[in-house]
């Protein structure tokens, strides 16, 4: 008798539950067998902690009337199964609490993996946001839907971040994170100066200037090599802009980091004599074989051929695919001489 009793007094709240599970899925779109099976779950997760029966548990929620069903399911050593019905009477106070963190947490998840998808599909692209905090020298950026995520490798080196700052990333895969969509950006890639350049030069998104190849040390210098596909276009004009101002405002957003643009050649000879600009070659001699290009450049140009450090060279080699060795030029009047090769 005090069974029923305690039964008819805990129903009401459990047909509540059952009702506002059935106008919640209604109203959010979610299928009540997708989202019945999260909240038996959940119930049976949390009976298990609260009274630790034996056996694995199952709750099933009656959506019509409101009752509970508990059952175990043992297996005994002679490999017999033992299915048990549990008394739930007292797990009904605490049910609709548990079925409803369950539900909340459903839903988030389902709105998280959406906005993954959705930033899943702008994978590469530029996207505008603002430096929220830095933890750990991990900068975090609020990009709206999604929270990006931007460790040390991804940053351009020397460039301080301070929250509220408006900055521009390239967005590179979304990352697992039970509170909330994150994705990884950068803004040291290569894919973020093509995403740049794209940005302020109309011929390139026209397509009348192609971005043929980029080569970038973050911070330090940047080559790119473009070709034009109309007849009489200057792709490095271009993308340089009427008094220079697009070149001035990828420097700008790239922390005036150097860049060089470049013509691109078929004709590997003429391309590797450009991509060591602003140094002017000589003479460019090529060994298609062994993917190397000897390089003669007049002595004052030699320092400017290589770079500090070695990084124009270096650049230039990453940017066309060949071994650069670059040696002086020799003068007339040293003919015979001989003098010792440099770089």
């Amino acid at each position: 008798m005090s069974r029923a009793g305690s039964r008819s007094q805990s129903e009401p709240s459990t047909q509540t539950l059952a009702e506002a599970l059935s106008a919640l899925c209604s109203e959010v779109g979610i299928p009540i067998e997708e989202m019945l099976h999260t909240v038996e779950t959940a119930l049976a997760a949390a009976y298990v902690r609260a009274f630790n029966p034996a056996g694995e548990v199952t709750v099933k929620l009656d959506t019509l009337t409101g009752a509970l069903e508990v059952r175990s399911r043992v297996v005994r050593p002679d490999g017999t199964v033992v299915v048990d019905e549990l008394p739930s009477d007292d797990f009904k106070r605490m049910a609709a609490q548990t079925a409803k963190h369950a539900v909340l947490r459903h839903i988030h998840d389902l709105e998280r993996d959406k906005v993954l998808r959705d930033v899943a599909e702008h994978h590469g692209e530029l996207a505008s946001g603002v430096v929220d905090r830095a933890e750990g020298g991990i900068v975090y950026v609020d990009l709206g839907r999604a929270e990006g995520v931007m460790p040390p490798e991804e940053q351009i080196p020397g460039e301080v971040l301070h929250p509220g700052r408006p900055v521009l990333v390239v967005i590179l895969e979304t990352q697992h994170n039970r509170r909330q969509a994150q994705v990884r950006v950068s803004r040291a890639s290569r894919a973020f100066v093509h995403r740049l350049l794209e940005a302020e030069v109309p011929e390139i998104k026209a397509g009348t200037v192609q971005i043929r190849a980029i080569a970038r040390e973050p911070g330090l210098r940047t080559k790119i090599a473009v070709s034009s596909t109309q007849p009489g276009l200057d792709p490095v004009g271009a993308c340089v802009g009427p008094k220079g101002v697009r070149h001035r405002a990828i420097l700008s957003e790239l922390a005036n980091e150097h860049v060089d643009i470049v013509p691109w050649s078929e004709d590997p000879e003429a391309f590797v004599a450009a991509a060591l600009g602003p140094a002017r070659a000589d003479r460019v001699a090529i060994d298609r074989v062994t993917r190397t290009a000897t390089v003669l450049v007049p002595r004052n140009q030699l320092s400017l051929a290589i770079g500090r450090d070695g990084q124009n060279a270096r650049l230039a080699a990453k940017l066309t695919g060949y071994r650069i060795d670059i040696k002086p030029s020799e003068p007339e009047e040293d003919r015979g001489e001989g003098p010792p090769p440099a770089g």
